[in-house]
């Protein structure tokens, strides 16, 4: 606040010296020398009279144009916010408020929650009385606002995180032009203000490649090694512009260069028609193969890499050097940004195939439930005999199964469909915007592939096969309530039938519970 202040006290200077050189004037001037003294005044006041008239009319006092209070306040008005917060600019808290008076406790409930998005680096959306609060951070920056109904619909809610988080990426992008920053410092912060203020691991991980492409020009991509039944494989978290978008997701083959990045420790350059991602996409142009890829480190372990398209860059250049530094610098964030990710996923996951636990499962059929639902199909699947192959083989094997049926039925829906394992060889899948004749395409065709797909233990092939029982809304039933008690009945039916099959539910039931 130092620059306004200065230029206020300049201001009053330069009137004092203009005052002290007009009464001379006027001691020694004639009558037309007042005239034009007394017309300049005039003119003088005439020009300040305006934007007073304007403060004193106006629905709400203007702010200052030229720093981030007035656009929290624009933003402020553009959505009809009550209150709005911004930490981290020297040193200082902003806070801009309507013409509506707002209690005490609202505002340092409001402040609060912005402090703490600057902190933790994550976007926060909470319902109060009062209205919906949205705050969004970036160490040490945060912006929030708070918005007049309690029950703002999410997608407003979701255009105001973008546009917060476009605040907090502009002040750090204006700190990161402070001069004398080591390019180091100046690639953090560069990849900081890319981020948009996230800390999640999509949102850094897709900062990273589109910086390494700036630098570049070339496409770049970032592997990961994944957690859990997945952590032996290493899987593209995040493609550039510039490179194949099909790439994104894909699990590498473990002869890749990028995995033997990794699993060396030390850079590899694909060569001649070598792929550097091997065999995940075989109908990749050969001038797209070519690439190099740099393992990233969390200290002394290396957890992935950043690949780069084309020719290696020569060392020693100044390319060659912001990508050293951008290595770096993903190695110091993406394993913190993993790490939560991972947490959020065990919470939410069944940590022996990877699959959707129950509580995930009754949390998204709930929340479709809370507004209007579309139509949707639901199908329960039952590993049959699975008792038997426990006994006989072992718990090891019971799991090896298991994580094989995950594999299938994962293979068989579609990504914006749900699956779950919600008890010891029972699985869930659930369906939305899908009628009763598609969802039981889905469960026939997940049955004959559990029965034709060879699946070994110790060496030797051991037939698999699988029930199940498919319900719809509104076609088998009337409530949504009711889809889980349908498809429980339809699968017990599949059961009693001899197994290996597929049963549809007949229509509105209650839960089977026998």
């Amino acid at each position: 606040m130092k620059g306004p202040r200065a230029g206020i006290w300049v201001g009053r200077g330069l009137a004092v010296l203009g005052l002290v050189a007009v009464i001379p004037a006027v001691l020694s001037a004639n009558l037309w020398a007042l005239v034009a003294a007394l017309g300049g005044f005039l003119a003088a006041t005439g020009l300040a009279l305006g934007p007073l008239v304007r403060v004193w009319l106006a629905d709400e006092p203007p702010v200052r144009p030229s720093d981030f209070e007035h656009t929290l306040d624009l933003l402020r008005r553009a959505h009809g916010a009550r209150a709005g917060w911004a930490v981290g600019l020297d040193d200082s808290e902003v806070e801009v408020l309507g013409k509506e008076e707002v209690d005490g406790a609202i505002r340092q409930r409001g402040a609060a929650l912005v402090q703490l998005a600057s902190v933790d680096g994550r976007a926060h959306v909470a319902r109060d009385p009062a209205g919906s609060y949205v705050a969004v951070g970036d160490f040490p920056f945060g912006a929030g606002l708070l918005l007049p109904q309690p029950d703002t619909p999410p997608e407003q809610a979701a255009a105001v995180t973008e546009e917060l988080r476009r605040i907090v990426a502009g002040m750090r992008l204006a700190r990161s032009h402070e001069p004398g920053d080591h390019p180091a410092q100046l690639v953090s912060k560069q990849l900081a203000a890319m981020a948009g203020g996230g800390q999640t691991l999509e949102g850094i991980a897709k900062a990273g490649v589109v910086l390494a492409q700036q630098f570049t020009q070339r496409g770049a991509a970032i592997v990961l090694q994944g957690s859990g039944p997945a952590s032996g494989t290493l899987r593209i978290v995040a493609v550039s512009t510039a490179a194949d978008s099909r790439l994104q997701g894909l699990v590498l083959p473990p002869a890749a260069p990028a995995v033997r990045a990794t699993t060396s420790a030390v850079p590899v350059v694909s060569r001649g028609a070598e792929d550097i991602f091997g065999s995940a996409l075989p109908d990749r142009r050969r001038q797209d193969r070519a690439g190099t890829a740099y393992p990233l480190f969390d200290g002394h372990f290396a957890f992935g890499a950043l690949v780069v398209m084309g020719p290696q860059p020569p060392p020693g250049t100044p390319v060659a050097d912001q990508l050293q530094r951008l290595v770096a610098e993903l190695g110091s964030r993406l394993p913190a940004a993993r790490a939560v990710f991972e947490a959020e996923q065990r919470a939410v996951s069944d940590p022996l195939t990877g699959l959707r636990n129950r509580r995930e499962f009754e949390r998204a059929l709930n929340q479709h439930g809370s507004k209007a639902p579309p139509i949707t199909t639901l199908i329960y699947a039952d590993l049959d005999h699975f008792k038997q192959l426990n006994d006989t083989l072992g718990h090891a094997a019971g799991d090896a199964a298991l994580r094989h049926i995950a594999r299938i039925l994962e293979g068989a829906v579609r990504d914006k469909d749900l699956v779950a394992r919600i008890g010891g060889e029972e699985f869930a899948v659930w369906m939305p915007h899908t009628p009763l004749v598609s969802g039981h395409e889905v469960a026939e065709r997940i049955r004959a592939t559990v029965e034709t797909t060879t699946w070994r233990w110790g060496g030797e092939p051991y037939g698999l096969t699988i029930s199940c029982g498919v319900a719809a809304y509104p076609d088998t039933v009337r409530e949504l309530a009711n889809l889980r008690g349908a498809a429980d009945a339809a699968l017990y039916a599949a059961k009693q039938g001899g197994r290996n099959r597929v049963e549809q539910a007949q229509g509105d039931v209650t839960r089977y519970t026998g």
